[in-house]
C-alpha cells in the first residue's frame, strides 16, 4: 500500500474512514475547517509529517491526518451510491446487521458492485466489500433533484442534532454545513461557508420566498454569519450554538433586525 506522506502534490486522494476532520492547521485540538465524509475526494496540496493538506470535496482547504485517506481506486466502478439517511451500517455479511463495523453518515458515496437479500454489496476505499441497506441509499446524483421539498426533508433530518463549529454530520453540524448537506444530497454543490454561499444564487426579497431557500443573517460582524433553509410561514430551519439543529421564527428575539437577504439555488 502507498505510503501518502510520500504523495505528489496534486494526487487525489480519497476518504477511507466515516468521517475526517479537517482542521485548520496540522496539530491536533484546533478548531475544525470542515469534515470529509467516506468517499469524498480530496486533492493534495502538501504532505507534512503525519498530517495532509488537502483540498476539500467542498472546496475548503485545511489539514488531515494522513490514515484518513487512501489512494482513489475508483475511475472503474460505473455505479455509484450516496447514503441519504441520517447514518446506515455497514457489515460484514448480506443476511445481517449484527456484523455492523462501521457507521456510515448521510453524503457518504461507495461504489455499488451487487444486490444480496435488499442489501448492497460496496467497495471500501480500502478495496474491500461490504454491504449497507438498499433504503438507506440511492444513486447518485440523488432522484429529488431539483425539487424544493426534498431540501427541506434533508435539512429536517438533522432535526436536534448537536452544534459543531464545522461539522457535517448527524452527529455535529454548523449552520453551513447545514444548507450544504440539505443541498449536497439532493444533487447541488454549494459553497461550504456562510459568506460564500452569500455571493452566489439568485437574490430573492423577504416577501417572495419559498421553500428551500436561504436565509441569511448578519449576527456577529456586519456581512453573512448565518443561514438557514426557509420552510415557508416564516419559518427556517437552522443550526444554532446553543439550541442544535431546529426551527426558528423571523420574530425570533434574536433575529429580529438581523436577517440581511436571501438566496435562491433552484429555479
Amino acid at each position: 500500500m502507498t505510503d501518502l506522506r510520500e504523495v505528489e502534490v496534486g494526487t487525489t486522494v480519497i476518504t477511507s474512514v466515516a468521517v475526517a476532520d479537517v482542521l485548520e492547521h496540522p496539530e491536533e485540538g484546533v478548531p475544525l475547517v470542515t469534515q470529509q465524509l467516506m468517499g469524498w475526494p480530496a486533492l493534495v496540496m502538501g504532505v507534512e509529517g503525519d498530517w495532509l493538506h488537502i483540498q476539500t470535496h467542498d472546496g475548503s482547504p485545511g489539514w488531515a491526518k494522513v490514515d484518513c485517506f487512501c489512494l482513489s481506486q475508483w475511475n472503474q466502478y460505473a455505479d455509484v451510491i450516496q447514503v441519504i439517511k441520517p447514518t446506515t451500517m455497514l457489515s460484514h455479511k448480506p443476511f445481517s446487521t449484527y456484523e455492523s463495523f462501521c457507521t456510515l453518515f448521510m453524503g457518504s458515496i461507495l461504489p455499488v458492485v451487487g444486490e444480496e437479500n435488499q442489501r448492497l454489496k460496496v467497495v471500501l476505499p480500502d478495496k474491500k466489500y461490504a454491504f449497507v441497506s438498499e433504503d438507506a441509499t440511492s444513486m447518485m446524483p440523488y432522484g429529488g433533484r431539483g425539487q424544493k421539498k426534498g431540501i427541506i426533508s434533508a435539512a429536517g433530518l438533522f432535526s436536534g442534532a448537536p452544534y459543531l463549529w464545522g461539522g457535517m454530520t448527524i452527529r455535529g453540524v454548523d449552520c453551513s454545513g447545514l444548507t450544504y448537506m440539505a443541498y449536497f444530497i439532493n444533487g447541488y454543490q454549494l459553497p461550504r461557508d456562510c459568506q460564500d454561499q452569500f455571493k452566489v444564487g439568485k437574490p430573492v426579497k423577504r416577501e417572495d420566498l419559498e421553500e428551500g431557500d436561504l436565509v441569511f443573517f448578519s449576527t456577529i460582524d456586519p456581512g453573512p454569519s448565518h443561514v438557514g433553509i426557509y420552510q415557508g410561514d416564516g419559518l427556517f430551519i437552522n443550526a444554532r450554538s446553543k439550541e442544535g439543529v431546529t426551527i426558528t421564527s423571523f420574530d425570533d428575539h434574536y433575529f429580529r433586525g438581523r436577517f440581511l437577504g436571501a438566496k435562491r439555488y433552484i429555479t
